[in-house]
């Protein structure tokens, strides 16, 4: 992945190694606002197939066969949904909308406006929910999580799903497995930290939101021009009692995600799958999802 922040040079003279530093170091950091440029970034071969469930899914025969005079196919398998493509060299922009599965979350994003954010060069990390994922999260309430008036409480949902900086699987094992805690604060653009850490039964990647609601991979760290992309198998909602932290808490709580001993709580995520390859999918169930207490008022209307 390409470096996207200015390169800058400093005569190294006495007097100006520490504004030279204090440069080099706001460097390291900085995001672009701008929107990338597709076609001034690196080609490349690399490409990853995402999956598609939600014809199969929301399938239901039309007709009997004695009732279709005519012969026409009418099956989960003639009209099966295919596999849409994901190229590393194209950024989120360009691979979100065209997969199936990611319908209802771009939707979202647009609704939201953090569509914009992620057509910037970045770097981010994705981690998309399926619409099976936030159709049963929405079913409770009448669709009203895309509402108007409740576009502010989607805002917060989404936004906790996309995290700054870029983050491989590897890289995500690795800070890991060096953290005391064995997990690692991720900064999102809600403002409140998303935690990583390995379950060590199976190896997997799990998410948490420090407040007892976990996910597993589905889609594993594809790799975009302007950051990663996963799919999560289950919804995680920002912990309501936590509010934004400014970087300087973040970086102090973090390490306190899981449990005060430092050892990741029990996943109650099933069935277990061993972790995919990076780009593959893994198959699996979801987290019973809970209603926000705002949407819970008004499906009991």
């Amino acid at each position: 992945m390409w470096h996207r922040c200015a390169q800058v040079r400093t005569p190294l003279k006495p007097t100006l190694l520490a504004p030279a530093f204090l440069a080099l170091t706001a460097l390291a950091g900085c995001q672009s606002q701008a929107r990338q440029d597709p076609y001034v970034t690196p080609t490349s071969t690399c490409s990853y197939m995402l999956p598609t469930v939600s014809g199969e899914r929301t399938y239901a025969p039309g007709k009997t066969a004695a009732e279709n005079q005519k012969g026409i196919p009418d099956s989960a398998i003639a009209y099966a949904d295919p596999e849409s493509p994901a190229f590393c060299d194209r950024p989120l922009s360009d691979t979100l909308p065209t997969a199936i599965e990611m319908a209802n979350y771009v939707h979202g994003l647009n609704t939201t406006g953090l569509f914009g954010t992620i057509q910037q060069s970045g770097p981010y990390t994705v981690f998309g929910i399926p619409n099976a994922v936030l159709e049963n999260y929405q079913t409770p309430t009448g669709s009203k999580l895309n509402v108007p008036e409740n576009a502010a409480l989607l805002r917060d949902i989404l936004s906790y799903s996309i995290v700054k900086g870029e983050w491989s699987v590897d890289q995500l094992r690795v800070a890991a497995q060096a953290s005391p805690t064995h997990s690692v604060g991720l900064p999102t653009l809600n403002g409140r930290i998303l935690s990583a850490w390995i379950d060590q039964p199976t190896g997997q990647i799990i998410l948490g939101n420090g407040a007892g609601m976990t996910t597993r991979l589905w889609v594993t760290g594809i790799p975009q021009s302007n950051g990663r992309l996963y799919f999560t198998q289950s919804l995680l909602l920002p912990p309501a009692n936590d509010p934004p932290l400014t970087i300087a808490k973040r970086a102090t709580q973090a390490v306190r995600a899981d449990t005060p001993k430092g050892i990741p709580a029990p996943v109650a995520v099933t069935p277990v799958v061993p972790q995919p390859i990076p780009g593959h999918r893994a198959t699996g169930g979801a987290n019973p999802l809970a209603t926000p207490p705002v949407l819970q008022n008004s499906a009991t209307r």
